[in-house]
Protein backbone atom coordinates (compact mmCIF):
# COMPACT_ATOMS: atom_id res chain seq x y z
CA UNK A 1 0.00 0.00 0.00
CA UNK A 2 2.83 2.41 0.90
CA UNK A 3 4.56 1.54 -2.37
CA UNK A 4 1.43 2.37 -4.32
CA UNK A 5 1.08 5.70 -2.53
CA UNK A 6 4.75 6.55 -3.16
CA UNK A 7 4.34 5.62 -6.82
CA UNK A 8 1.27 7.84 -7.09
CA UNK A 9 3.14 10.74 -5.45
CA UNK A 10 6.11 10.30 -7.79
CA UNK A 11 3.81 10.12 -10.77
CA UNK A 12 1.93 13.21 -9.61
CA UNK A 13 5.17 15.16 -9.29
CA UNK A 14 6.03 14.30 -12.87
CA UNK A 15 2.71 14.64 -14.69
CA UNK A 16 4.42 14.77 -18.04
CA UNK A 17 5.54 11.14 -17.72
CA UNK A 18 2.01 9.89 -17.03
CA UNK A 19 0.40 8.43 -20.06
CA UNK A 20 -3.22 7.55 -20.44
CA UNK A 21 -2.34 3.93 -19.61
CA UNK A 22 -0.61 5.03 -16.40
CA UNK A 23 -3.69 7.03 -15.33
CA UNK A 24 -5.86 4.02 -16.12
CA UNK A 25 -3.63 1.83 -13.92
CA UNK A 26 -3.76 4.37 -11.08
CA UNK A 27 -7.56 4.45 -11.32
CA UNK A 28 -7.74 0.65 -11.31
CA UNK A 29 -5.46 0.41 -8.26
CA UNK A 30 -7.34 3.13 -6.40
CA UNK A 31 -10.68 1.53 -7.27
CA UNK A 32 -9.44 -1.87 -6.12
CA UNK A 33 -8.21 -0.45 -2.81
CA UNK A 34 -11.49 1.35 -2.20
CA UNK A 35 -13.45 -1.78 -3.11
CA UNK A 36 -11.39 -3.95 -0.75
CA UNK A 37 -11.75 -1.46 2.11
CA UNK A 38 -15.50 -1.30 1.50
CA UNK A 39 -15.71 -5.10 1.47
CA UNK A 40 -13.72 -5.39 4.71
CA UNK A 41 -15.92 -2.78 6.39
CA UNK A 42 -19.05 -4.56 5.13
CA UNK A 43 -17.91 -7.92 6.50
CA UNK A 44 -17.03 -6.30 9.82
CA UNK A 45 -20.43 -4.58 10.08
CA UNK A 46 -22.24 -7.78 9.08
CA UNK A 47 -20.38 -9.74 11.76
CA UNK A 48 -21.29 -7.15 14.39
CA UNK A 49 -24.92 -7.15 13.26
CA UNK A 50 -25.13 -10.96 13.47
CA UNK A 51 -23.67 -10.85 16.99
CA UNK A 52 -26.19 -8.19 17.97
CA UNK A 53 -29.10 -10.26 16.60
CA UNK A 54 -27.83 -13.31 18.49
CA UNK A 55 -27.62 -11.24 21.62
CA UNK A 56 -31.20 -10.01 21.18
CA UNK A 57 -32.48 -13.54 20.54
CA UNK A 58 -30.64 -14.84 23.59
CA UNK A 59 -32.01 -12.01 25.76
CA UNK A 60 -35.54 -12.79 24.56
CA UNK A 61 -35.16 -16.49 25.43
CA UNK A 62 -33.68 -15.64 28.81
CA UNK A 63 -36.57 -13.25 29.49
CA UNK A 64 -39.09 -15.92 28.48
CA UNK A 65 -37.42 -18.40 30.81
CA UNK A 66 -37.29 -16.04 33.79
CA UNK A 67 -40.70 -14.42 33.39
CA UNK A 68 -42.79 -17.51 32.77
CA UNK A 69 -45.57 -17.97 35.31
CA UNK A 70 -45.37 -21.77 35.17
CA UNK A 71 -41.63 -22.42 35.08
CA UNK A 72 -40.60 -21.53 38.66
CA UNK A 73 -42.87 -24.15 40.25
CA UNK A 74 -42.04 -26.72 37.59
CA UNK A 75 -38.29 -26.16 37.87
CA UNK A 76 -38.42 -26.42 41.66
CA UNK A 77 -40.16 -29.77 41.37
CA UNK A 78 -37.67 -30.94 38.73
CA UNK A 79 -34.78 -29.98 41.00
CA UNK A 80 -36.04 -32.47 43.60
CA UNK A 81 -37.57 -34.91 41.11
CA UNK A 82 -40.72 -34.49 43.16
CA UNK A 83 -43.60 -36.99 42.66
CA UNK A 84 -45.91 -33.95 42.36
CA UNK A 85 -44.59 -33.62 38.81
CA UNK A 86 -46.86 -36.50 37.82
CA UNK A 87 -49.91 -34.48 38.86
CA UNK A 88 -49.00 -31.23 37.11
CA UNK A 89 -51.20 -30.20 34.18
CA UNK A 90 -50.08 -31.53 30.84
CA UNK A 91 -50.14 -27.97 29.44
CA UNK A 92 -47.45 -26.79 31.89
CA UNK A 93 -45.16 -29.62 30.91
CA UNK A 94 -45.73 -29.00 27.22
CA UNK A 95 -44.95 -25.29 27.70
CA UNK A 96 -41.54 -26.20 29.15
CA UNK A 97 -40.87 -28.78 26.45
CA UNK A 98 -41.86 -26.24 23.80
CA UNK A 99 -39.46 -23.71 25.28
CA UNK A 100 -36.60 -26.20 25.03
CA UNK A 101 -37.55 -27.07 21.48
CA UNK A 102 -37.37 -23.35 20.66
CA UNK A 103 -33.86 -23.28 22.14
CA UNK A 104 -33.00 -26.35 20.05
CA UNK A 105 -34.32 -24.68 16.89
CA UNK A 106 -32.14 -21.67 17.62
CA UNK A 107 -29.09 -23.91 17.99
CA UNK A 108 -29.71 -25.95 14.86
CA UNK A 109 -30.49 -22.79 12.88
CA UNK A 110 -27.16 -21.27 13.90
CA UNK A 111 -28.75 -18.48 15.94
CA UNK A 112 -27.47 -19.70 19.30
CA UNK A 113 -24.25 -21.54 19.97
CA UNK A 114 -24.48 -25.02 21.52
CA UNK A 115 -22.24 -24.20 24.46
CA UNK A 116 -24.21 -21.07 25.33
CA UNK A 117 -27.46 -23.05 25.22
CA UNK A 118 -25.90 -25.74 27.37
CA UNK A 119 -24.57 -23.36 29.98
CA UNK A 120 -27.70 -21.24 30.25
CA UNK A 121 -30.59 -23.63 29.58
CA UNK A 122 -29.63 -27.32 29.59
CA UNK A 123 -29.63 -28.08 33.31
CA UNK A 124 -33.40 -28.35 33.67
CA UNK A 125 -33.82 -29.96 30.24
CA UNK A 126 -31.60 -32.79 31.47
CA UNK A 127 -33.46 -32.97 34.81
CA UNK A 128 -36.70 -33.06 32.87
CA UNK A 129 -35.51 -35.91 30.64
CA UNK A 130 -34.38 -37.97 33.65
CA UNK A 131 -37.61 -37.52 35.63
CA UNK A 132 -40.11 -40.36 35.26
CA UNK A 133 -42.63 -38.24 37.18
CA UNK A 134 -42.44 -35.48 34.58
CA UNK A 135 -43.22 -37.91 31.76
CA UNK A 136 -46.13 -39.53 33.62
CA UNK A 137 -48.78 -38.26 31.16
CA UNK A 138 -46.52 -37.22 28.28
CA UNK A 139 -45.16 -39.77 25.81
CA UNK A 140 -41.44 -39.02 25.66
CA UNK A 141 -41.05 -41.33 22.65
CA UNK A 142 -43.62 -39.47 20.58
CA UNK A 143 -42.38 -38.21 17.22
CA UNK A 144 -43.47 -34.76 18.37
CA UNK A 145 -40.69 -34.66 20.96
CA UNK A 146 -37.95 -35.77 18.55
CA UNK A 147 -36.33 -32.33 18.56
CA UNK A 148 -36.36 -32.26 22.36
CA UNK A 149 -34.79 -35.74 22.51
CA UNK A 150 -32.07 -34.67 20.09
CA UNK A 151 -31.46 -31.48 22.10
CA UNK A 152 -31.15 -33.46 25.36
CA UNK A 153 -28.77 -35.92 23.70
CA UNK A 154 -26.56 -33.04 22.53
CA UNK A 155 -26.64 -31.31 25.91
CA UNK A 156 -25.83 -34.58 27.71
CA UNK A 157 -22.81 -35.07 25.43
CA UNK A 158 -21.57 -31.58 26.30
CA UNK A 159 -22.19 -32.20 30.01
CA UNK A 160 -20.29 -35.50 29.93
CA UNK A 161 -17.23 -33.92 28.32
CA UNK A 162 -17.52 -30.46 29.84
CA UNK A 163 -14.41 -28.32 30.06
CA UNK A 164 -14.96 -24.60 30.51
CA UNK A 165 -13.38 -22.59 27.71
CA UNK A 166 -14.34 -18.93 27.67
CA UNK A 167 -14.15 -18.78 23.85
CA UNK A 168 -17.15 -21.15 23.68
CA UNK A 169 -19.37 -18.66 25.47
CA UNK A 170 -19.82 -15.81 23.05
CA UNK A 171 -23.09 -14.83 21.51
Amino acid sequence: MKIVIKWIIICMSEPISLTLDNWRNVAIIAGTIITLLTLIKGVYEYTRQVAQKRSEQYAEMRKRFRESKTFPNLLGLLEENDPKLAKLPWSEKVELLGFYEDVALMIYSGIMKRHVAFYMFAYYALRCWDSEYFWHDVDRNSVYWSLFRHFVKDMKAIEDSFVFRIKNYRL
